[in-house]
């Protein structure tokens, strides 16, 4: 990856040349300090000042260092559009739609344009895609990696080598690399609480498997402290954990919901198992939120609210202010030519629908 470590190098040269201009005999950095700079070797370094004085932006003097060459009638760099690429799985769900939305409002009002690329982890790996949109000058990339949490292995190289990365949605484990998301498990203590408070005893977590991401693994890990900030077991039986891609997603509820008839309270995942817990309880003859009260994560409802017969109380992520922090996150990286592996953490809102009144 040295490569992209010489363009950036070259670029923060022109940037000081164009600077610096009418400075007389300005004196440009060493390409020992480069390398410390830029966490490079030497040789990069030496390479970005080769080309640099063949295509006469300064002069050389054996011993004493590199010189601004102002004879050079034109020393501003030659600026292209800037572009960064947006890494997603898909664009399905309205959470991805206004994080896209919030990324490109921000790369906008600085200058920027997105590229958005939609593909899956292994497909990446495969076509080399990677090193292709960095040699084509990519400036950087906002990643929105997939719930099995697998990266492009020139991926995780890029972030490794201070290429300007952050992830959004999901954090890396065993990997220490920019990030932007919700607060995964302030969602399931939230989600708990908000139940605790509407008077629920016994509640259960339909959600999918830990091993599906850090997200749903925080998700969980909220429910459990939930209950125990309040002294409350948690039964084994109370949590179903379950696949989007099962085909018997419905009976498998009505199972669950007829072996713990003592719920009164259930946090749920969303997407189609959202939809699916309400087909099941509908099933069951079971009344919301008379007998039983239901949150979802995620604020995706109100395309189903047709076939729902109340509005769903929701754990809602702040989606868009997910994409502008995130945007803005990696413009600092670029324009200060310094990564840091800053992980910053977005907090969720409760939507208040009728799945959880309070019903005398």
């Amino acid at each position: 990856m040295s490569e992209f470590l010489y363009k950036q190098i070259k670029e923060y040269l022109l940037q000081l040349i164009a600077d610096n201009k009418y400075v007389s005999h300005y004196k440009l950095p060493s390409e020992n300090q480069l390398a410390v700079k830029f966490n490079s070797s030497r040789i990069t370094a030496k390479k970005a000042y080769t080309e640099l004085q063949e295509e006469g932006y300064i002069y050389r003097i054996q011993g004493k260092g590199s010189f601004i060459n102002q004879k050079k009638e034109d020393t501003k760099p030659q600026k292209s559009a800037d572009f960064v690429c947006m890494l997603l799985p898909n664009i399905e769900s309205d959470f991805v739609a206004a994080l896209v939305a919030g990324v490109k409002t921000v790369l906008r009002e600085n200058g920027y344009y997105q590229l958005l690329l939609i593909d899956n982890d292994q497909n990446l790996s495969q076509t080399n895609l990677i090193g292709s949109l960095v040699s084509l000058g990519v400036k950087g990339i906002i990643v929105f990696p997939n719930s099995f949490a697998r990266y492009s292995k020139d991926l995780l190289l890029l972030a490794f080598n201070k290429f300007p990365i952050v992830f959004v949605d999901r954090t890396l484990h065993n990997f220490d690399v920019a990030s932007v998301s919700s607060d995964h498990l302030a969602m399931g203590k939230k989600a708990v609480q908000h139940l605790i408070d509407r008077g629920c005893k016994n509640i259960g977590l339909i959600t999918m498997p830990r091993d599906h991401g850090n997200s749903v693994s925080s998700r969980i890990s909220g429910y459990e402290q939930a209950h125990m900030e309040n002294n409350m077991l948690i039964k084994s039986s109370n949590i179903l954990y379950l696949t989007k891609e099962m085909p018997d997603l419905k009976e498998q509820i009505i199972k669950y919901l007829q072996a713990n008839p003592e719920l009164d309270g259930i946090v749920s995942y969303g997407d189609i198992i959202g939809i699916s817990v309400y087909s099941a309880v509908k099933s069951c003859g079971i009344r919301v939120p008379q007998d039983l009260k239901i949150i979802f994560f995620d604020n995706e409802y109100e395309k189903y609210q047709a076939i729902f017969p109340f509005t769903a109380t929701c754990v809602s992520q702040r989606s868009e202010e997910i994409g502008e922090t995130a945007a803005s996150l990696l413009i600092s990286y670029m324009k200060k030519h310094s990564v840091r592996n800053d992980k910053i953490l977005i907090d969720c809102d409760i939507i208040e629908g009728e799945s959880t009144e309070k019903y005398e």
